[in-house]
């Protein structure tokens, strides 16, 4: 048994609070903990029901709080691995910023057992990349999946996997750029979210999070170019709002949203979580999203940004087409069409004679394979909606 966005926020206090779905049996409450605890909702549930006097069967109760206690654990061992590679950014004089749960965790959410996170968000300037892995690797990070170049982070990809180098590590995405599609590589600065960060404590160490309106843009970015799939993000965004509504900037949110071309993504984002969890921004702040000038291209890119991942060729010609600079895109062609041997050597398994060529044919092979799957799947998505769609047009 699935349970939509809908059913779920309103156990979070979504807008239509009367709508709350509740399971009817024994067998569906156990179903809606799992879907819960799934969705890293188990805390929050719990803290909706607690602060709207609403009683839990006591099994649901006792596994959602096991699931919330997981979380706690999980976001404390979080932050003590963060001191080490933190302290060493610092100490080289790297200015580092946390982003998305990491930063949530310490300025929004006041307790570790709400937001669960499963890695962390690290964001450094460009120009700092190769001095930033060279000092995490020092102080025992190791690299995670291998990109296509050497240079192809940061000049091309808005981040690069580490883990940390304890026994229980925990996944480190160091970022370059806030947000994926290479087309915000030339229409964000390198600056953007610097302007007005402040500092926060992480342990014995410090960090920078980005001023509240700059992480308001990114929390709703980063949803919307996901496809708004999970409803954590978008409760993120309902959260953030409600613990900063009284100094948020909306002119300069807009603003920033405008110059940076991200009034779309963010527009989505927002529409997306006011109607999960009522009002989300000022009367006014849509509107004004809405009136940006938004063009093909933003459009695009935003539509196939959630399915980069299963169509890889599609997520290429988008690229192309999408971000600006001939000179640019031409050298994101040769990287991504010619990689290096170490990550052909990752790709194709087998050492032979003439094994390079061999390789790159079977690492197109695999790309035009997963586009195939991708297009077919959304075929047989699009057949069942339409017979769906007959069934419910027959009079009964």
């Amino acid at each position: 048994m699935e349970f939509d966005n809908e059913q779920l926020s309103a156990w979070l206090g979504g807008s239509d609070q009367s709508q709350r779905y509740v399971p009817d049996s024994t067998r569906a409450w156990f179903a809606f903990a799992d879907h819960v605890r799934r969705a890293g909702l188990a805390g929050l549930v719990l803290e909706s029901a607690a602060k709207r006097d609403v009683t839990l069967p006591s099994f649901v109760t006792d596994s959602l709080r096991h699931a919330a206690m997981s979380v706690a654990a999980n976001n404390i061992h979080t932050t003590r691995e963060l001191e080490g590679p933190l302290a060493a950014l610092n100490r080289a004089k790297i200015p580092v910023m946390l982003l998305k749960g990491a930063a949530l965790n310490l300025s929004v959410y006041d307790r570790p057992d709400l937001r669960p996170t499963s890695d962390a968000d690290l964001l450094i300037h460009p120009d700092s990349a190769v001095e930033a892995l060279r000092v995490l690797e020092t102080q025992g990070c190791r690299r995670g999946a291998d990109l296509l170049r050497e240079d192809f982070f940061p000049k091309y990809f808005y981040e690069t996997e580490l883990l940390t180098g304890s026994t229980a590590p925990v996944r480190i995405d160091l970022h370059a750029r806030p947000f994926r599609p290479l087309r915000l590589a030339r229409t964000v600065p390198d600056d953007a979210l610097w302007e007005g960060a402040r500092t926060v404590r992480v342990g014995k160490t410090q960090a920078i999070v980005p001023r509240p309106e700059l992480m308001l843009i990114h929390l709703a970015g980063h949803a919307a170019y996901h496809g708004c799939e999970r409803l954590l993000w978008l409760y993120d965004i309902r959260r953030f709002v409600e613990h900063h509504r009284e100094s948020l900037d909306w002119s300069h949110f807009t603003r920033c949203a405008k110059n940076w071309r991200l009034s779309w993504p963010v527009l989505t984002a927002l529409t997306c979580a006011t109607g999960l969890f009522g009002s989300t921004c000022p009367d006014g702040v849509a509107e004004e999203l809405a009136s940006h000038r938004i063009s093909w291209r933003d459009r695009l890119a935003l539509r196939q940004a959630p399915r980069d991942a299963t169509s890889p060729i599609a997520h290429f010609l988008v690229d192309l087409l999408c971000t600006p600079g001939i000179a640019f895109r031409l050298g994101y062609a040769q990287a991504v069409l010619l990689p290096t041997a170490k990550h052909l050597a990752g790709v194709y398994p087998y050492r032979h004679r003439g094994w390079l060529p061999v390789a790159q044919v079977w690492r197109s092979l695999r790309a035009a394979g997963r586009a195939f799957a991708g297009a077919f799947n959304s075929f047989s998505r699009a057949l069942g909606y339409q017979s769906r769609s007959r069934k419910s047009a027959v009079p009964r």
